[in-house]
């Protein structure tokens, strides 16, 4: 792949990325509400639902050229599609020039990066992860690594003769934000993680031992991995609380004060039952369920029943989504994991005499 010149492969990815981007503003528009992707076949107005031409859907060129406005209501379209778009172009140029020449490893980290742009902003908005999203991230890290494994790419060996370290790395990652979901549980009596970032832990902890160097530890990374999604919700997560009960409205302060809850009443929970949950997602559990509510929809939550959900989840002015610092510990993990790791080491560790 590299026999072609640097130029052309951030022009590429950066082109593929922005109408990657494109239909990415559509899934987060749509999965949330419990829409399809596939039909409406074409994209429309979320304002007076007209359908987009070509000339609509350009990306970054159409939003710029319509002023930021629909082409017939008129009516003044997010920031959000716009940043989208070029956030997953850019994306896509820096994970490329990252990877290559590995073109394994290059198509994987652009495949799972386009899960994580929606689930960033998903989750962001509704405190929630769609299943599917974190299902397909997962199927993605894990096929790396078995592509890895049949072409006999040195650091995708079987570990002990028969375990891919795509599934040891999903159960590392389950075990580290598992441990963090109970232990909030024990201390505060209440979810202190949902279950969706436990799945996301899963597919990240797959994907960060499929494209680790051969020459380091499968593990090495992980502990950056964990600093980086906790420190990045220091920093970032702490002035957007802040933000955001500066616009909640009276009542919810007057809530907090009183020490009402602001979400509607949980289930009865228990240790077992936190345990439990934690088990469901090592043994993928979530794809069970997602196989069986295809195969037989009018046992499972329709979507009209799962949006009324999301809407009437009404969080506290005191909680934050942990899933879209998760996105970016992994990506810093990406990039600057390694070296930072190695550092690390060769400062901490004692020198031979």
């Amino acid at each position: 792949m590299m026999l072609l010149p640097t130029w052309f492969w951030v022009l590429t990815t950066f082109l593929l990325g922005l109408c990657i981007g494109s239909f990415l503003n559509v899934v987060i528009y749509r999965l949330p509400i419990g829409g399809s992707l596939m039909e409406p076949k074409r994209s429309f107005c979320p304002n007076c639902k007209a359908e987009l031409t070509g000339i609509d859907l350009i990306p970054l060129v159409s939003f710029l050229m319509l002023g930021r406005k629909c082409r017939r209501c008129k009516q003044p379209i997010s920031w959000r599609y716009f940043g989208v778009e070029l956030l997953t172009g850019l994306l896509f140029v820096a994970l490329t020039l990252h990877a290559l020449p590995n073109a394994a490893n290059c198509v994987a980290l652009l495949l799972f990066a386009a899960v994580l742009v929606p689930i960033f902003f998903i989750d962001l908005a509704t405190f929630t992860i769609p299943d599917s999203l974190n299902l397909f991230a997962f199927v993605v890290a894990v096929g790396r690594d078995v592509w890895g494994i049949a072409q006999r790419e040195p650091g995708h060996e079987l570990l002990w003769g028969w375990l891919p370290r795509s599934i040891l790395g999903a159960v590392v990652g389950v075990l580290i934000f598992g441990f963090v979901r109970v232990a909030g549980w024990l201390w505060k009596r209440q979810e202190a993680m949902g279950l969706g970032d436990v799945l996301l832990a899963r597919a990240m902890g797959a994907m960060l031992i499929s494209v680790t160097l051969p020459a380091f530890h499968p593990l090495r990374l992980f502990p950056a991995w964990a600093l980086f999604a906790c420190f990045s919700g220091v920093l970032i997560g702490v002035p957007l609380l802040l933000a955001r009960r500066e616009t909640e409205p009276a009542e919810a302060e007057l809530a907090v004060e009183d020490g009402e809850a602001m979400a509607p009443p949980e289930e009865e929970s228990s240790l077992g039952k936190q345990l439990y949950e934690v088990g469901w997602c090592l043994w993928l559990g979530d794809a069970i369920e997602y196989v069986y509510c295809k195969l037989n929809p009018g046992k499972c939550a329709s979507p009209e029943e799962m949006q009324e959900d999301i809407e009437a989840f009404q969080p506290a002015p005191t909680a934050i989504p942990f899933g879209p610092f998760m996105v970016v510990g992994f990506l810093l993990t990406v990039f600057v994991g390694e070296p930072l790791t190695a550092w690390y080491l060769a400062y901490a560790l004692p020198k031979p005499q």
